[in-house]
């Protein structure tokens, strides 16, 4: 039976679709063809000339279950969401410095700049018992590949420190080895996301990253395998977020 996920980007069966940018073609081709996970490529951001205009976790947050917040933009991705039995609330005002949905949701907390974070975010974790986590670095999603509910994956240094402290196993990698056209570098989080409760699927080759030995290991501590969707080098597509699930 195909459910949404019970928590975001944690699932708990094999995922059956994803909301990711459609930059890469190959790695789309990948997911529906060898995986049988169904694609679906959020609208661009109109007020962001960069290429993380594209970028899913720009503009769609999944709360948990059937609750999601986008971008008054995604008109299309709002419209299929509601269609299969989804509640979809409305941000406005995203922009390169306030954006205001790139937050990391584990189970049970969220790491983001409490100072850029959407209010309905903020309303949804006090509802719930949802602690929130305050970084400095206010692009925390795809800047934090989520690995189990209490175990992540950073180049930021705010977000390291802040798991140290919070008590959430990290690993930190180093910036290079991901691509993000019109930056130095990528992130982390913008080239992965969980497609079943035991595979992270990398956009690209993640054995080409300098730090692969020591993400490969810090996964299978939690069980985890990590692929590569592509033979090219990473890229931060704004990661690969999880929406439905056969448990």
């Amino acid at each position: 039976m195909e459910e949404f996920l019970d928590h975001a980007n944690l699932p708990a069966g094999k995922v059956t679709s994803v909301v990711v940018s459609d930059l890469i073609p190959d790695l789309i081709t990948e997911l529906v063809n060898n995986y049988s996970i169904k694609v679906i490529v959020p609208a661009a951001l109109n007020n962001i000339t960069g290429s993380e205009k594209y970028h899913a976790d720009m503009s769609f947050f999944h709360l948990g279950m059937n609750r999601f917040i986008l971008d008054k933009n995604n008109i299309a991705l709002q419209k299929h969401m509601e269609e299969i039995g989804g509640e979809v609330s409305v941000c406005c005002g995203i922009s390169a410095s306030a954006p205001k949905l790139n937050a990391c949701m584990l189970k049970n907390v969220v790491i983001c700049n409490t100072d850029k974070t959407d209010e309905n975010i903020k309303s949804y974790c006090l509802e719930n018992n949802i602690r929130l986590l305050h970084a400095k670095q206010m692009y925390a999603k795809c800047s934090t590949a989520v690995v189990s509910e209490n175990a992540v994956i950073t180049s930021d240094e705010s977000i390291y420190r802040l798991c140290r402290t919070e008590g959430i196993d990290v690993l930190k990698v180093r910036n290079q080895g991901i691509d993000l056209y019109g930056y130095d570098y990528g992130f982390i989080g913008g080239c992965c996301g969980l497609i079943s409760k035991n595979i992270l699927a990398f956009s690209g080759a993640v054995h080409k990253h300098p730090d692969y030995n020591n993400i490969r290991a810090f996964a299978a501590c939690y069980g985890i395998s990590v692929i590569s969707l592509g033979k090219n080098k990473l890229y931060d597509i704004g990661g690969i977020i999880p929406v439905t699930e056969r448990k």
